[in-house]
């Protein structure tokens, strides 16, 4: 279930990232990993973040977010996504148009996610 701070999304937007969630599976290092949306929509910075995790329970030590997406944003600022993902470690700033709503922002990037994952919407 996604999980939502600083935002109360609209009804598209929330489907949205409930259908990433129930449809996008990858695979890593011959796990299959299940993700998690959470979106941060703060005054200054919005955020998307998704988590990959194993499909099954690891147990008491097992490993959390085998990999870890972030997509950051600043409207005050411009037209740029910063993309950051755990593997490799990278920061990637990705050209946009300017976005002056949280709920396009949030669909923007996980349209651009299901796209870099080959997941067709």
């Amino acid at each position: 279930m996604p999980k939502f701070h600083g935002i109360s999304p609209q009804p598209a937007t929330q489907k949205a990232a409930e259908r990433f969630e129930n449809e996008v599976m990858i695979r890593k290092n011959n796990r299959f990993l299940v993700s998690t949306v959470y979106l941060d929509m703060e005054v200054t910075r919005w955020a998307v973040a998704i988590a990959y995790n194993p499909s099954r329970n690891p147990g008491l030590h097992g490993h959390e977010h085998l990999l870890e997406v972030r997509y950051s944003y600043e409207p005050d600022s411009g037209h740029q996504i910063i993309m950051f993902r755990s593997d490799p470690y990278e920061n990637t700033p990705l050209p946009c148009k300017r976005l002056f709503v949280p709920d396009s922002f949030a669909q923007y990037v996980l349209e651009y996610e299901r796209k870099l994952l080959d997941h067709p919407v």
